[in-house]
């Protein structure tokens, strides 16, 4: 089967920077996040995805969740859940289910990353990526 090359993106306040690029082979990547979809509000950050435990959109710091699964239905649906759980419950579900995932989190003008899964983290700390 063919290799493919994907890159992720971190978005900043007015750019985007490469934060990890990766070969894939018989796997696939989806990202869920409201870093191209939301509205701000009085303020607040609201995503186009709706947390069914209030019927709302998500009000959450967390710009976006990639996932690698063996397909992209997998890697999807992983990735809309784990959005939805946030970063701190989706982190736990994540390594309790073996999934590997990268979350990003606003904080302030910074962005912070956590990874999980034995594809992310190849990094020893979360770090700052702007």
């Amino acid at each position: 089967m063919a290799l493919f090359g994907v890159q992720m993106h971190a978005v900043a306040v007015c750019r985007e920077q490469a934060l990890l690029k990766c070969a894939l082979q018989d796997a696939a990547v989806a990202t869920s996040g409201d870093h191209r979809h939301r509205v701000e509000v009085q303020g607040r950050h609201l995503s186009h995805t709706m947390d069914p435990r209030c019927g709302a959109p998500l009000i959450t710091s967390l710009v976006s969740v990639t996932v690698v699964a063996r397909t992209c239905a997998e890697a999807d649906a992983w990735a809309t859940a784990l959005m939805v759980k946030g970063s701190l419950e989706g982190a736990i579900l994540a390594r309790k289910s073996k999934v590997s995932a990268l979350f990003i989190d606003r904080e302030g003008d910074h962005l912070r990353e956590t990874r999980v899964g034995r594809l992310f983290e190849t990094r020893p700390d979360p770090e700052r990526v702007s």
